[in-house]
């Protein structure tokens, strides 16, 4: 028998773009004929009917489902869930403006026919502005610098072969998912390719989007952030004590003119301000150790489901 490939297009208000993107990739797919192909469409609660187009798709074609979410869960878990309900030998997620072309299926297909797990698009032109590329490449020194392994995955397109999907489903979500998918371990390629326009409807990303985006890269599967903030308390905290006894032997010895209590108030300050600092410190040790042990986060809540009642 053929394996069968998930092709999963996450959408978010994307009514003008879906019908265009089952047709694009099912005529480039059906040249692939060593594999059968699968659609799955993960609806984030949209709010422009993009779910009736998933449906009417799904009842004409036999090899199209969708899931609708019982609200906006984010990019990444709408990602996650379409992943653990794939069900196929493999999964490759585009997302549904087709920036990213159909033929890199082909390209993916040859890296895991050579025994790679994770294959993934690497953008070989960014069109961004000179500040915004030094921004980007700053972060992802500072990123690889916090986190003491270089996360090679990009946001995009990626390809992954069951077994990374299998154990995707045993472990907790993660916001971050290229962190959470190169902390599997699992062999790693990326296709360089040149991403294209949007031709239709808007970019959903924004400048708060990024930041969280970045912000989860940074303490996703890491407690080096809480631990520079205990070496950072601890710096303070022992300042804080040396400028205590500075102030004490200036009083009690040198006879240093301070204003009445200001002695007594600058030592009961910095005083308290060591101790919390050190206790501050030792927190974020447990915190960080909660965090990593933390309750499990499952996937999106699918609230409606629609599949093909069509036989192939």
């Amino acid at each position: 028998m053929k394996k069968t490939i998930t092709i999963l297009c996450p959408v978010y208000n994307e009514v003008e773009n879906i019908d265009n993107f089952y047709t694009t990739f099912n005529n480039y797919t059906k040249d692939i004929v060593n594999y059968k192909f699968n659609f799955v469409f993960t609806d984030n609660h949209s709010t422009d009917g993009s779910f009736d187009v998933i449906k009417k798709l799904s009842g004409m074609h036999p090899n199209v489902r969708g899931y609708r979410f019982s609200k906006n869960f984010g990019y990444m878990k709408s990602i996650y869930t379409g992943f653990i309900n794939s069900g196929d030998d493999a999964c490759v997620i585009f997302d549904c403006d087709l920036q990213d072309p159909p033929f890199l299926i082909s390209n993916f297909i040859k890296s895991w026919e050579s025994g790679y797990k994770v294959i993934y698009g690497k953008r070989s032109i960014r069109v961004e502005s000179q500040s915004l590329g030094f921004l980007r490449a700053a972060y992802r020194k500072f990123e690889n610098f916090v986190k003491g392994y270089k996360v090679e995955i990009e946001s995009g397109t990626w390809f992954l072969d069951k077994q990374v999907i299998d154990e995707l489903k045993k472990i907790q979500f993660d916001p971050y998912l290229p962190g959470l998918i190169s902390r599997l371990g699992f062999s790693t390629i990326g296709i360089d390719y040149q991403r294209l326009a949007r031709e239709k409807g808007t970019a959903k990303g924004n400048i708060p989007l990024y930041l969280a985006y970045a912000r989860d890269g940074l303490v996703s599967g890491t407690i080096t952030p809480l631990r520079l903030m205990a070496v950072f308390g601890a710096l303070v905290s022992l300042i804080s004590f040396v400028l205590m006894f500075y102030f004490l032997f200036a009083k009690l010895f040198l006879g240093a003119p301070f204003a009445s209590g200001v002695a007594a108030l600058s030592i009961i300050t910095l005083f308290g301000f060591g101790i919390n600092f050190v206790f501050l410190g030792v927190l974020g040790e447990y915190i960080g150790r909660i965090y990593i042990e933390r309750e499990s986060r499952h996937a999106a809540i699918i609230e409606e489901t629609c599949a093909s009642t069509i036989q192939e």
